[in-house]
């Protein structure tokens, strides 16, 4: 764990002169321990502490780590209640209140705490700078994984930056004297439009090497602590419009990594002689850990605090009457002769129940969200009490999930649609990207195919053969919907693409509700369209008196940004 000097490394407005001290928190599986010796039992200085061992790799990964939990409770602020999906209640604190109102004040922790972010990068810098990648265990370059992976979190943690706040500065060497401090200062801000490019020749040459191994503490997998440099790539690519780039570093992580969105894992509403018998079998998808792709862990120990599941318990955030109504408004399909409203992702997502206890040594405790979720029942985010199980034993550890498996393919949608095929990315909602997906001309037409099979739609290996429908998740068997959930036929492409990507908004709200990306997600969108109201409408939606003066404010784009 890598500290400031009096917790003032960054000032809100600007790098101020400081002179960094870097220690390092060595973490047992049972928690913190004592720091590295090297000149001093406490202090590890620059001078006297080289990362030639494996080891001290593991150590400086677990500080960067205990850095990027200050992160979480901002991240999925941020990003759901400036969205249309989170609300704030009559119980909510000033600072939750600020955020949803677009009126944020200087002591606002959750908003005002860029120095977090820089931390992170510091913690990062000092990392890539220091590490001995020529260290040679086994024929292995062993400290390659270590490095790449400090530098995939910091190219993320950049995106944050520019994405919250407008720009960013980028530097690669470590603050570590006053001078220093004062030569970043000079260095001008990028948009994350000036910024991707340097992120992407960054991290691109190290997108084949794997991350590092990590065990767990507790139940927190480690392994998973990590940012897939391809879904970063990704992402990078389809923030600036380089939409085929973007679906191949998606497709091939999928390959890579043998993501899928199984078929074993949906929810379904129980049929008997063509009826609806009104009992339904509910996964908790965002507690699958098959599906996890990047997590971040924090703790309520050690001086940190995670407060995303006691404001959820507390009922000082909640889901919008918009996002249930999402739900609640979707067709279920399940024949031609049976369909019915309501999709099933609602109860894995909210409940009218105050908290989520799982199964624990003798005592047993419903798992299962209210079935009775109305506009004017108090209702719950019922995930982040799935993610973060109440237990009676001592475990500590939380986490945010910013990247999961149907995010990845909700990314890879929305890219190959605006390469110009709206019907490919229509099978990834719909059908699941498989074989038979992929040779079936009635879901894939002539027109959207090439020869040869360009990377971004090779889904010919059996690994995809059991892949879904992301919508099949909730809304039952649209694969063999023919009537509702369709493109409508039109001249244009433009029209299609248009509607596709309307679909897989509306998906990412119902897959990825209260993870964090809501605002980023329609940020995006609206700016490729160009379209300020295309955000301001919808986020103002969920506002009651207050509506038209929300939408008035999104119109302006410089106020989707927070102040620095």
């Amino acid at each position: 764990m890598f500290y400031d000097n009096d917790k003032k490394i960054y000032d809100m407005k600007k790098i101020s002169k400081i002179v960094v001290f870097l220690f390092l928190t060595v973490f047992t599986f049972e928690g913190c321990s004592n720091l590295l010796d090297v000149d001093s039992n406490r202090l590890v200085f620059p001078d006297g502490y080289q990362m030639n061992a494996a080891n001290d790799t593991l150590y400086s990964m677990f500080g960067i780590f205990s850095q990027m939990e200050k992160l979480a409770d901002s991240y999925v602020l941020l990003g759901e209640l400036r969205g249309d999906l989170m609300n704030v209640t009559p119980t909510s604190n000033l600072f939750l209140k600020e955020i949803n109102n677009y009126d944020i004040s200087e002591k606002n922790p959750y908003a005002n705490n860029i120095r977090d972010y820089y931390s992170v990068i510091n913690n990062c810098n000092y990392v890539i700078h220091n590490i001995d990648t020529s260290v040679v265990k086994g024929g292995v370059k062993v400290m390659y994984k270590e490095y790449a992976a400090c530098k995939a979190i910091r190219a993320w943690t950049y995106m944050q930056i520019a994405l919250n706040y407008g720009s960013a500065i980028y530097y690669e060497k470590p603050i570590l004297t006053v001078q220093d401090a004062e030569n970043i200062q000079k260095i001008a801000p990028m948009t994350l439009t000036e910024l991707a490019p340097v992120l992407i020749n960054d991290i691109n040459p190290w997108k084949d090497t794997p991350t590092p191994t990590m065990g767990g503490i507790y139940s927190q997998n480690l392994n998973n602590s990590f940012f897939p440099i391809r879904f970063l790539l990704g992402d990078l690519y389809l923030w600036i419009g380089q939409y085929e780039n973007a679906a191949n570093e998606y497709r091939d992580l999928m390959f890579k990594n043998n993501y899928i969105v199984s078929s074993s894992t949906a929810d379904y509403r129980e049929v008997t002689n063509i009826a609806f018998t009104g009992s339904s079998t509910i996964f908790y998808f965002d507690a699958l850990y098959n599906e996890d792709v990047t997590n971040i862990a924090a703790t309520n120990q050690y001086g940190y605090k995670f407060t995303l599941d006691s404001l959820t318990i507390n009922h000082m955030i909640a889901p919008s009457a918009v996002s249930i109504t999402n739900w609640q408004n979707q067709m279920y399909y399940y024949s031609n002769k049976l369909d019915t409203l309501g999709d099933l992702r609602l109860y894995s997502s909210v409940s009218a129940l105050q908290k989520y206890v799982t199964m624990n040594g003798n005592s047993t405790t419903t798992k299962y969200g209210n079935a009775n979720i109305t506009l004017t029942s108090t209702n719950y985010l019922l995930k982040y009490l799935v993610i973060n199980e109440e237990l009676t034993t001592n475990k500590t550890n939380k986490q945010i999930k910013p990247y999961r498996v149907p995010l990845l393919y909700l990314r890879y949608a929305e890219a190959v649609n605006r390469i110009g095929k709206p019907n490919l990315a229509m099978a990834v909602l719909k059908n699941g990207l498989s074989r038979l997906t992929m040779n079936n001309k009635k879901i894939i037409p002539q027109h959207e195919l090439s020869t040869p099979t360009p990377n971004y739609m090779d889904f010919s290996d059996l690994r995809f053969d059991t892949n879904i429908g992301i919508r099949m998740r909730g809304c039952g068997r649209v694969n063999q919907d023919t009537t509702y959930y369709i493109i409508p036929k039109s001249d244009a492409l433009q029209d299609s693409v248009l509607y596709v990507e309307n679909l897989i908004q509306q998906e990412l709200a119902l897959e990825t509700a209260f993870l964090g990306n809501r605002f980023q997600d329609l940020m995006r969108i609206a700016i490729r369209r160009d379209d300020n109201a295309y955000l301001a409408n919808l986020v103002s939606a969920k506002y009651g008196e207050n509506k038209e003066a929300i939408k008035a404010k999104l119109m302006d784009r410089t106020k989707w940004y927070l102040t620095k």
